[in-house]
């Protein structure tokens, strides 16, 4: 995963510097802004707002990535992540290191095998957030926005964006099929992950980094995915066959098999069913979903995308795909 937008906050009292707006701005082009709560230093460097008082300094609101490399299209490392903070660092003349972090934007480009639209339609409901499929920017997005405001999740294609605001595409990402998955951490960075803060050195530690990129997979695991079945009655055979699609039908009507699974267990809080029951129906239902002889089968749309997030970005389902084209070509 890579981090887009990272907003930080640095406290004067935490630093060595005896002149912290000077030791900041010198290399700026900073313009004060007077209020009653004092001056404030606003600057930018490249795509970054940098705003200073004497009381800190305040980073963000433009794409970690960017600033580094001049695009944010290219997924970014954990070791990119160190450096273009050490780049920061040395152009702010301050170490960040007892920097918090208030804002994380956590994101991945996976080069899919169809327009990213084509995906949205998959996922469906998402517990406690609302879902909204909208343009933005002349841009067909997914978004999932919480109930509180604290994170969203974006879904969209990240060429059409990166044309339409005008920005760098490097050659290898030109005309592909870009979908973005950008988990947007608005606040509250300490309570999601349970610190008593969290600095710029975490981003890029090894553990914490990870539990980052298994928070960003869990969140995507939770959304409701839609006709993630496909079913082929072409080859049924028998009444007892047509039993079993029936049942899957009814599933798929339903809004897949977790949503079914919800209303089951719904009836089960109300005594419509017992707990035997329950069970029983859970595990028949997963078995026909296994039962390949009766047709079937994953989308292969959805297939493919819980493969990428699971997989760190590695396609093995077009990779499978291109294997099986050319063994045909044999």
């Amino acid at each position: 995963i890579m981090f887009d937008t990272i907003n930080i906050n640095l406290r004067s009292i935490d630093t060595q510097q005896l002149n912290f707006v000077k030791t900041v701005t010198r290399d700026l082009n900073a313009e004060p802004v007077s209020t009653r709560f004092g001056t404030t230093y606003t600057s930018h460097i490249d795509n970054l707002t940098i705003r200073t008082t004497t009381q800190g300094v305040s980073i963000g609101n433009g794409s970690l990535c960017k600033f580094l490399y001049g695009n944010n299209v290219v997924n970014f490392t954990r070791t990119d992540t160190r450096l273009a903070f050490e780049k920061l660092s040395d152009t702010l003349h301050i170490s960040l290191n007892n920097a918090t972090v208030s804002r994380m934007d956590v994101a991945y480009n996976f080069e899919v095998t169809y327009p990213p639209e084509s995906y949205f339609y998959h996922l469906g409901n998402l517990p406690y957030y609302k879902r909204l499929e909208q343009l933005y920017n002349g841009v067909e997005g997914l978004y999932y926005s919480s109930v509180s405001d604290k994170k969203q999740l974006v879904f969209y294609d990240k060429i059409k964006e990166t044309i339409h605001h005008k920005d760098y595409i490097p050659p290898e990402y030109q005309n592909k099929n870009l979908l973005r998955y950008e988990l947007r951490l608005k606040n509250h960075i300490k309570q999601i992950f349970n610190e008593d803060k969290v600095t710029v050195p975490m981003l890029y530690d090894v553990r914490f980094y990870n539990r980052i990129v298994d928070y960003w997979r869990s969140v995507y695991r939770n959304i409701v995915k839609v006709n993630e079945y496909e079913i082929d009655i072409a080859d049924c055979k028998g009444i007892r066959v047509l039993n079993k699609i029936g049942i899957l039908l009814l599933v798929e009507q339903q809004g897949g098999m977790n949503e079914f699974f919800k209303k089951l267990d719904q009836q089960f809080k109300i005594g419509e069913l017992d707990k035997r029951q329950l069970s029983e129906i859970k595990r028949q239902t997963k078995l026909l979903l296994q039962n390949k002889s009766i047709g079937v089968v994953r989308s292969p749309l959805i297939e493919e995308l819980n493969t990428l997030v699971e997989g760190g970005g590695v396609n093995k389902y077009t990779i499978t795909r291109k294997t099986e084209k050319n063994s045909s070509k044999k």
